[in-house]
């Protein structure tokens, strides 16, 4: 079991918990998924050139190293926001959703597991963790959504103040209002700032204490509210934790495929090295989403080698690398899953003086009715009671005789 010491160093325990077979399995899954959904709704909206990001641009950001991967990622999600389109919002909003789905089982598993584990030692099943979150999904799914909805409230009401000003001298009005339209973009930064950065909390809220989405939303910005300072050294210990994990597994990755290639080069000579300059030429596409679409890469990358053979063993490499990539997302998302866990444990102690160990626990339904006892049975009468039980039976003599 862990030993806690209930501060800043707990966050060792989310190092190693990121190597659990089981977390990493989830989580594997969970980006899976993601990234299979993301793809999905990206291509037919690419097409339609609704956005410029295609499923070329996020499967190469996860054949590339993982920090310029995430990178790129966030480079995609930061240029769809920005670009102030209702058809680059559409395809967000889907993919948006999507994912907190998915992630409302994923995560809300990996976070029961970790907060069982750390708080009491107890293992959780994976079955059982799983089961316990979709008992809990809408709480999960709700929870992060409440700062995002709060937030595109007071942009709404901003926005139909802006629309008030296209009617001909209505514009003195928009004028006059403007302290409330400060005070509605002070309140769109306060719920979304804070939202954001306690939103890591919601998830292990839901698992450790069982509750529902808008307690789990009140805590996070009571938390963060209450006390920034001991949740900014928490935080500042957990990205520690977690640049360490992370980067010895993405190193532990790199030298692994480059020792493979190095090896198998030598033997193969020129042939893999075609084979390595097309997955190189797929991990960092060349051109605009608009010109190149995820056809038009896959035609560029894999158009030199000629031969089909070489062509099916480039693709099946790719797929192979990007499995292996994908162990190093899963062990990040392992690690978040249970440094949010620690920290919220630790969190509500410095607040609500709960101690770490109060976890909650599913009741489990038991019958107390006590079965009907069966009547015992009656000992058997010996030879001379049941000689007794013959006498008595048989009909007495009648002493008197009828009166004639």
């Amino acid at each position: 079991m862990f030993e806690r010491k209930e501060n800043w160093q707990d966050m060792s325990y989310a190092f190693w918990a990121a190597f659990d077979v089981k977390r990493i399995f989830l989580a594997f899954i969970g980006v899976l998924v993601s990234v299979l959904w993301t793809c999905g709704i990206l291509w037919p909206f690419s097409l339609l050139h609704f956005i410029e990001a295609n499923p070329a641009t996020v499967f190469a950001s996860f054949l590339r190293p993982s920090a310029e991967g995430a990178c790129s990622l966030f480079s995609i999600f930061t240029h769809a926001v920005a670009s102030g389109s209702w058809k680059a919002y559409l395809p967000l909003a889907l993919i948006v959703f999507g994912l907190l789905a998915i992630w409302s089982i994923v995560g809300g598993a990996i976070t029961r597991i970790a907060a069982m584990e750390y708080a009491r030692g107890t293992k959780v099943g994976l079955v059982d963790s799983v089961k316990y979150s979709l008992k809990k999904f809408w709480s999960y799914f709700w929870g992060p959504m409440a700062p995002l909805v709060g937030v595109l409230f007071f942009v709404l009401l901003n926005a139909l103040c802006g629309l008030v000003g296209q009617v001909p001298f209505l514009e003195v009005v928009v004028a006059f209002a403007f302290p409330v339209i400060l005070a509605f973009s002070f309140l769109i930064l306060f719920v979304g700032i804070v939202g954001g950065v306690g939103s890591g909390l919601m998830f292990p809220t839901i698992s450790a204490d069982g509750s529902d989405a808008f307690d789990a939303m009140s805590r996070a910005y009571s938390y963060v509210l209450s006390k920034p300072f001991g949740f900014a050294v928490y935080c500042a210990s957990a990205a520690a934790y977690g640049a360490v994990c992370v980067y010895l597994v993405a190193t532990a990755v790199d030298l692994l495929i480059s020792t493979s290639f190095v090896t198998v080069g030598m033997g193969m000579g020129e042939k893999f090295n075609n084979i390595a300059k097309a997955v190189n030429c797929l991990a960092n596409p060349s051109g605009f989403a608009d010109n190149y679409g995820f056809i038009t890469q896959v035609k560029l990358a894999f158009g030199s080698l000629g031969s089909k053979t070489l062509v099916l063993a480039t693709a099946a490499l790719v797929f192979y690398l990007f499995l292996v990539k994908m162990v190093v997302w899963a062990v990040a998302v392992a690690f978040v899953g249970s440094a949010q866990s620690v920290l919220y444990l630790l969190m509500r102690k410095d607040v609500d003086g709960t101690e770490v160990e109060d976890v909650y626990t599913e009741e489990v339904d038991t019958d107390f009715t006590t079965p009907p006892q069966q009547p015992e049975p009656s000992p058997e009468p010996s030879a001379a009671g049941k000689k007794e039980e013959e006498e008595d039976k048989e009909p007495k003599a009648k002493d008197e005789t009828p009166d004639s």
